[in-house]
């Protein structure tokens, strides 16, 4: 009796089961109730970023700065330099740059060739004086890093890309340069900015045949020729927005 009873309640539970399961297969939804395509959601105050520290829009900037070019090996590589710039957004801002090289040469290359048997004399070659460059800056990423346990620094990237005239002491070059920077802020008007940047530009050749050695007369400056040389460069300096 227990077994016909047991048996009874298995089989009224698979006649109920296969009841839902065909009551579920039936169950038709009309066309044009049906989705059709798919849209993106729009948002009728889409927020970038929240809780930024760092408003650009309107303001200027000003800065000092230290560079090298690595790639310089007859003049001397290093410089000191001024930007001053103006973000008319928060996005696109535009900079002028200007540079003072240091005098002198690249002693790693000229000292081994102003010595025997060379007896090289670079100065005789016009030198390089300053560069004014005017640079467009598209701040593609705002962002923030943790620095230590409970320090936080606001962070700016940004592509440079723009053109410019280089002096040296016989005439002035017209060149083109790009390349990336970025700013780490120590506060919403401070920051630490380094840009690193490709420079091609025109130059006047350092060499001048019949005419660099010591023993040789010296050459007048519109004799040598000129030429274009690719520049690696990186500015390291202190900025301060207003």
């Amino acid at each position: 009796m227990k077994f016909q009873n047991g048996f009874i309640s298995i089989l009224s539970c698979f006649l109920l089961v296969t009841h839902v399961t065909k009551a579920h297969a039936q169950v038709e939804l009309p066309q044009e109730e049906l989705a059709k395509e798919t849209v993106v959601p729009r948002f009728d105050n889409p927020t970038t970023v929240k809780a930024r520290n760092i408003i650009l829009n309107g303001k200027f900037e000003t800065g000092v700065y230290y560079g090298w070019n690595f790639a310089e090996a007859i003049e001397n590589q290093s410089k000191m330099g001024l930007n001053l710039g103006y973000h008319w957004n928060e996005i696109s801002s535009v900079f002028i740059n200007y540079a003072a090289w240091q005098a002198g040469l690249n002693g790693q290359y000229t000292s081994a060739l102003s010595a025997q048997p060379y007896n090289l004399d670079f100065t005789r070659a016009p030198q390089l004086q300053s560069s004014l460059w005017v640079n467009y800056e598209w701040n593609v990423y705002y962002g923030k890093i943790s620095i230590t346990k409970k320090g936080i620094s606001n962070l700016t990237v940004y592509p440079i890309a723009g053109g410019g005239m280089t002096t040296y002491s016989n005439k002035s070059y017209y060149g083109i340069n790009a390349g990336l920077g970025a700013k780490f802020y120590f506060s919403p008007r401070w920051a630490l900015r380094t840009d690193f940047k490709l420079q091609y530009s025109g130059q006047p050749s350092p060499f001048l045949q019949g005419a660099m050695k010591t023993s040789q007369a010296a050459p007048t400056p519109d004799r040598f020729q000129d030429t274009s040389a690719l520049g690696t460069i990186l500015d390291v300096g202190l900025v301060a927005l207003f």
